[in-house]
């Protein structure tokens, strides 16, 4: 696709494989949808502090890398890093927790900020939206968003306000508070509005490039994106933003992916969108959305009669293993730590399998699956093999820890 390629063949850290031909880099812009308004202030349009991971230059590898700091505006908002280091907010990761603390020695990340984009490209870049949990915040699933983003995917993740555990919007701290925005209900609707929020705003800036008040790296990263190639993924709250997407049936999706999601909420089965390619991943031991919730995921897949779908499932996963919060703390629990209370078995626990493994599983079939659907140009028989031996149990890792199968 290019030859501005990153000859860096050290596996990362963070997912456990090889990071792909691009190096990272990563980028914040808060995106104002005029035509909605706020749950909490309705005389204030939905603005969403969004995030996003894209294919750089080759001289973007030795650049320093983005410290976490950088996620909250490097504390410009005044008071901002003290209302972050919050139990309520980002110190809730791990008891005592700080921003400083995850700057000098926590946090490991692959992205360099603001770095020059990648243009060299034939096919423009396709985009990945994603869709953080409740409670969570747009940073905490870097194995999932770096990773695609070096493998030549512009990756985009607001922070949903009143759903995220932190985001600043409009110059303000925003963390969940009981009010409007953290109803359930409001959640619930507003959530799948902000993908597609997400995607108008950045079309509408596509029309204003080389204009004021366009950031130099947008502009420039827009110039070379496609936003009419596009898959919505998700975890859990975000897993079920996914699926109500799925069913506005935005011409611009061309697949999705949904990880632990939870749509146990109604009946599926008769839902309109029974066609887009479609991949859900879950962990067996999830004791968060629980049996009911890894059931219905089941379910969704076998009534996806109209298309292509795949579900991938880690035995010894659990739902916290489709975030990278073991940088937070390595025995954050549900799927990251050393031993986790068991679903399949009540009153006992279980020992994970390492969360280096788990985001290697994640993401070899999740690249396969998005390359599949989306990047055509590098679409390559391996991988599409890879997804059509899931059909007959088949595949890289033991059938002990990873169940795969396909409907294609």
């Amino acid at each position: 696709m290019t030859s501005n390629t990153n000859t860096n063949t050290n596996n990362s850290p963070i997912t456990g494989l090889p990071l792909g031909p691009f190096p990272v880099g990563v980028t914040t812009i808060e995106l104002t949808d005029p035509n909605r308004t706020d749950p909490e202030d309705p005389s204030e349009p939905r603005r969403l502090q969004t995030e996003i991971w894209y294919p750089a230059v080759t001289s973007t590898t030795n650049s320093p890398k983005n410290k976490f700091s950088d996620f909250l505006g490097g504390g410009a908002i005044p008071g901002s890093i003290d209302r972050a280091n919050s139990p309520r907010a980002i110190g809730g990761y791990r008891d005592g927790l700080t921003v400083a603390e995850l700057d000098e020695s926590v946090w490991m990340n692959d992205a360099v900020r603001d770095a020059e984009p990648d243009t060299n490209v034939g096919e423009k870049w396709p985009v990945v939206l994603f869709s953080h949990g409740a409670g969570a915040f747009r940073a905490s699933y870097i194995y999932w968003t770096e990773f695609l983003a070096s493998y030549g995917y512009v990756v985009v993740a607001p922070d949903h306000p009143g759903s995220a555990r932190y985001t600043q919007v409009g110059g303000k701290v925003i963390t969940p508070d009981g009010g409007p925005r953290s109803k359930y209900a409001s959640m619930a609707r507003e959530r799948p509005k902000d993908m597609i929020s997400v995607l108008d705003c950045l079309q509408a800036l596509t029309a204003r490039r080389k204009s004021d008040g366009v950031p130099p790296v947008i502009d420039s990263l827009l110039g070379t994106t496609n936003l009419d190639n596009v898959a919505i993924t998700g975890m859990s709250f975000g897993g079920y933003t996914a699926a109500e997407v799925l069913e506005l049936q935005d011409p611009r999706i061309q697949a999705a992916v949904l990880q632990c999601p939870a749509i146990y909420d109604a009946d599926r089965t008769k839902r309109r969108n029974k066609s887009t390619p479609l991949m859900v991943m879950l962990g067996t031991e999830d004791t968060v959305i629980a049996n009911r919730g890894n059931d219905a995921a089941r379910k969704y897949v076998d009534s996806h009669t109209a298309g292509d779908a795949l579900l991938v499932e880690i035995v010894r996963g659990g739902h916290v293993s489709f975030t990278s919060c073991e940088i937070y703390d390595a025995e954050y629990g549900n799927g990251i730590g050393s031993q986790c209370a068991s679903l399949t078995k009540p009153g006992e626990t279980y020992e994970p399998l390492d969360i280096v493994q788990q985001h290697g599983m994640i993401n070899t079939y999740g690249l396969a699956f998005l390359n599949t659907y989306l990047r055509p140009d590098v679409r390559n028989d391996a991988q599409r093999q890879l997804l059509l031996d899931a059909a007959e149990g088949k595949g890289p890792f033991s059938e002990d820890e990873l169940i795969v199968r396909s409907k294609m």
